[in-house]
């Protein structure tokens, strides 16, 4: 599949495989990679702003980032893969929007110190 082809895919995945609150209307995933396996974490959000914890319980959202990375890596612009992306998925309208990070691993990481700020700053993002 070209990038084009997995993205959508990955996003689908990523719904069907995570369980959301009857409510929910955003999702914020964070994708991380690191020496060529993925990880998926974020958060969803029901329209008050409420946010829930949200990962993945499949293999299959993980194996489509990875072929999303290595799809990416001849488009890169600076000649490295991208080591970590922001995918945000909206449930009614099916818009989805993604930003790739290339030089901080860590830039859309959700620690304990960050939490609050993470939260907000996804919460006010559009899709």
């Amino acid at each position: 599949m070209t990038k084009d082809e997995l993205l959508p895919a990955l996003c689908q995945t990523i719904i069907n495989e995570t369980t959301l609150p009857p409510d929910w209307e955003k999702l914020i995933m964070v994708g991380e990679m690191d020496g060529g396996s993925g990880g998926l974490g974020g958060y969803s959000f029901n329209a008050a702003g409420r946010h829930q914890a949200a990962a993945p319980r499949g293999g299959q959202s993980l194996e489509l980032l990875e072929q999303l990375h290595a799809a990416m890596l001849t488009d890169s612009p600076t000649g490295r893969p991208w080591v970590a992306c922001l995918i945000r998925i909206g449930r009614h309208d099916g818009q989805i929007g993604v930003d790739f990070e290339y030089a901080d691993p860590h830039r859309w990481a959700v620690t304990p110190k960050s939490l609050k700020t993470r939260i907000a700053e996804f919460m006010a993002m559009p899709v």
